[in-house]
Formats: structure tokens, C-alpha cells, sequence
């Protein structure tokens, strides 16, 4: 089936505008089965370059936006900063509830988050099936890729990953639909871990080699798992299901090696 998707991106640094490009590209060369029905970003104009040229290209694309900067509504109602440690702060479920009204117009069958950087409540979640491009394993760590790279080089970990998953309230570890894995070790960073494996405080060249590794799949992983999706492949499961996932590794890599 064709999928509507609902895409959501901070667009606070470059990789939300590739994954949103290369999603529109696959579309149009019939790789993709999809339709991208509107953009959800919780940034406006102004706030960075990132988000201007991000926001450039969905107007260029014709796709619906719904742009709203979540600093500026919480300043608005004086709301405090969310503590992901702890229960989100009232006014986040107010503008969940503002953006799920205007997204709902649009009807669309699922959310991808890519690179969106609030973490969505049950206003949105419990009526949407939401997906989650988390850069690590299932099993893996949790939070932004700054601090899931960290904790590689701490654990000194021999592989890493990526995961569609489905969003819930337990933040990073809704079940998953889809997952790929690779290597962060062997001969291609052996001279880094030996120079900077101890180092697991500061961004190193290992930490920008372990996050290049990722950022490079992330594009080819996001198409194939949308299309596992659109085709039957991979289903999207209950919040509360404990389900693994389907590996998707080897078709990313034989992408990967495609494009070289």
C-alpha cells in the first residue's frame, strides 16, 4: 500500500535534511511507496540556518508544513524546561495536542520521527502509530547520538546500530520493526581505538568515525524500512509487544556496496 507518512524533524543539524531528501528522492524514483502528506517541525525560521534550508526544501517539495517552535510556546505559557528523567512538564502535552489536531487534517498512516528532537507524548502516540530512528542496537543505549556514541567508546563496543521503532512513553525502547547492525571495529578503526579508545569524555576522531559509520546508513536503512513496511514485510506492533524486529542488515549493506 502507499504510505502516508506524517515527517517529523527538529532539523537542528544537517542529517534531517538528507534523510528527508533522500526519502523524497526514493518516492520519486519508484524505490519508495510513499507519500510524505506534511512536515511537523517544532522550529521556525529564524532560529538556524539548518532549519531554514530544511524548512527551503519541504516548500520547494510542495509538502504541507506545520511548523511551530516548541521554545517559543513554552516561554509563552512560562512552562519549564522537560527533564526526560522525569514526567514531562504540562505544556508538552498541550502542543502535542496542537500539532496532532493539525496533522490529523492530512490523515496520515503512520509518523516517522527523524532527527525530531522532543520526545512525543501519548497525546500523539496513543493515536498515531509514531516511528523512531533511534542510531543504535535494539538492545543498545539510549538518548541523543552524541550520548549513544559516548557510551560505545565506553563500553569499547565491537558493534552498533540502527532501529525503526515504534514510539511509546519508555523513551528509546519502544518495540522494534526494524533493525541493521555493523562494525565499529576492525582494521578501519583499530589506529582510532588505539589513540583515543580511552577516551569516551570528548569528541574525538573515533567518536566522528563511529557517528560517520551510522549517519552513512541511516538514509539507505529509513528507505528500506518504510518499504518493508509499505510491502508487508515488517508490520508495526503493539506499543506493548515485545517483538524483535526483522534484520534488515544485509539489504543495507548491499546498498551500501551499490552506491560505491
Amino acid at each position: 500500500m502507499t504510505l502516508r507518512i506524517a515527517w517529523f524533524a527538529t532539523a537542528r543539524g544537517t542529517s534531517s535534511r538528507g534523510l528527508l531528501n533522500s526519502a523524497l528522492n526514493a518516492i520519486a524514483e519508484h524505490r519508495l511507496d510513499a507519500e510524505i502528506v506534511c512536515v511537523v517541525c517544532n522550529r521556525e525560521r529564524g532560529q538556524s540556518a539548518n532549519t531554514d534550508a530544511f524548512l527551503d526544501d519541504v516548500e520547494r517539495a510542495g509538502i504541507p508544513l506545520i511548523a511551530r517552535s516548541s521554545g517559543a510556546w513554552r516561554k509563552s505559557v512560562d512552562g519549564e524546561v522537560s527533564d526526560p528523567s522525569r514526567e514531562l512538564a504540562s505544556w508538552r502535552r498541550d502542543f502535542d495536542a496542537f500539532l496532532y489536531e493539525r496533522m490529523a487534517d492530512y490523515q496520515p498512516d503512520i509518523a516517522v520521527l527523524a532527527g525530531y528532537m522532543l520526545i512525543v507524548t501519548d497525546v500523539i502516540c496513543d493515536n498515531l502509530a509514531c516511528l523512531n530512528l533511534h542510531p543504535a542496537l535494539p538492545d543498545g543505549p539510549i538518548g541523543t547520538w552524541q550520548q549513544v556514541v559516548h557510551q560505545l567508546i565506553a563500553e569499547r563496543a565491537r558493534r552498533s546500530g540502527l532501529v525503526m521503532q515504534r514510539v511509546t512513553t519508555d523513551l528509546d525502547r519502544g518495540p522494534a520493526v526494524t533493525w541493521a547492525q555493523y562494525p565499529i571495529q576492525g582494521p578501519e578503526f583499530a589506529p582510532l581505538w588505539e589513540q583515543h579508545g580511552a577516551d569516551a569524555g570528548h569528541e574525538t576522531p573515533l567518536f566522528h568515525a563511529i557517528r560517520e559509520a551510522g549517519a552513512r546508513r541511516e538514509p539507505t536503512f529509513v528507505i528500506r524500512s518504510l518499504q518493508a513496511i509499505a510491502e508487508g514485510q515488517a508490520r508495526i506492533p503493539a506499543s506493548d509487544s515485545t517483538t524483535a524486529g526483522w534484520e534488515i542488515s544485509d539489504l543495507v549493506e548491499a546498498d551500501m556496496r551499490s552506491r560505491h
